[in-house]
């Protein structure tokens, strides 16, 4: 009976825990004063949207964390979800495992073998 009250609080939250990673970190926990920090939204949102509302332009963010998994800023955000923003930068391995690479293929910031054959 507790887990599933849990449960039901968790869906009925409508803010959004928000973070950054790398030098977004810095630039969000200066602009909000604490990491996480929270931010009101009762309706879906995009990564892009998001970005815009907390001031942070587009090409300084890669890929966005929704609830632990990589997405691109187009992904749609619902009320009640934990949200980081990851800038360009994360080591290239990292990149391939945490699946960077096929969220982002229209992204010029987005990792890209220079390497010419």
């Amino acid at each position: 009976m507790n887990g599933v009250a849990f449960i039901m609080m968790e869906y009925a939250n409508n803010s959004l825990e928000i973070r950054g990673f790398l030098q977004l970190n810095s630039v969000l926990r200066k602009k909000y004063g604490s990491m996480p920090f929270y931010i009101d939204q009762d309706k879906p949102i995009t990564g892009f949207d998001l970005a815009t509302r907390l001031e942070i332009a587009h090409q300084e963010i890669e890929v966005i964390f929704v609830n632990g998994f990589v997405q691109a800023l187009d992904f749609v955000i619902q009320p009640g979800d934990r949200v980081a923003f990851l800038p360009p930068g994360c080591p290239g391995p990292y990149r391939i495992a945490l699946g960077f690479y096929g969220k982002n293929q229209r992204d010029e910031t987005n990792f890209k073998n220079t390497r010419e054959d």
